[in-house]
């Protein structure tokens, strides 16, 4: 508007502050219904565009999110699964190393047992073959003594006997017994 037009206006009505005529409320009008064509245009393509894609983005986000925790809760589930199985596969190895442990002292126990069945029976053949070795000694010791008695009867009989060769005789078989002594 003018400056003129404004004094003019202000000049011819000095209380109003603002005159309504036609042509202000037309261009009001129009002003309106352009503002609202405006709207109604910008809603059509950009509101509504915009809105639908920050829909999408709010499910997409909520749907990773709902993915995050159901992966969160499924690795929880996990991760105590593999606490249980290293902690049975603990108590497997403990017990396992206690059976080893059991069959390693009963075999131990077998071992000890032979080795002293052993022993004994080394000590039973050391003790068999002493007393075959003593059998051996008096049966030795036998023939030597009939030897002796056959030798000292066939002196005796060779000779005539009387007390001092019969001391003589019994001396001289006490010398030759006295080397077989000995194996006594």
């Amino acid at each position: 508007m003018n400056t003129s037009f404004i004094t003019l206006l202000s000049a011819t009505e000095p209380s109003k502050i603002i005159g309504f005529d036609m042509a202000l409320l037309w261009d009001l009008g129009v002003i309106w219904i352009s503002l609202f064509v405006i709207i109604w245009i910008l809603y059509r393509l950009l509101f509504k565009p915009v809105t639908e894609f920050l829909d999408k983005r709010k499910n997409t986000i909520a749907q990773t999110i709902s993915d995050a925790a159901s992966q969160k809760a499924s690795a929880i589930e996990l991760k105590a699964d593999y606490e249980a199985k290293l902690k049975n596969i603990k108590d497997e190895a403990n017990q396992i190393l206690k059976d080893t442990r059991a069959k390693a002292l009963i075999r131990e126990e077998e071992i000890i047992k032979a080795a002293r069945e052993e022993a004994e029976n080394i000590k039973q053949k050391a003790l068999s073959d002493i007393k075959l070795e003593q059998e051996r000694v008096k049966d030795d010791l036998k023939k030597e003594m009939i030897e002796i008695s056959t030798i000292m009867a066939s002196k005796f009989v060779s000779a005539s006997i009387d007390e001092t060769k019969h001391n003589a005789l019994i001396d001289e078989i006490i010398k030759e017994v006295g080397d077989v002594q000995w194996l006594s």
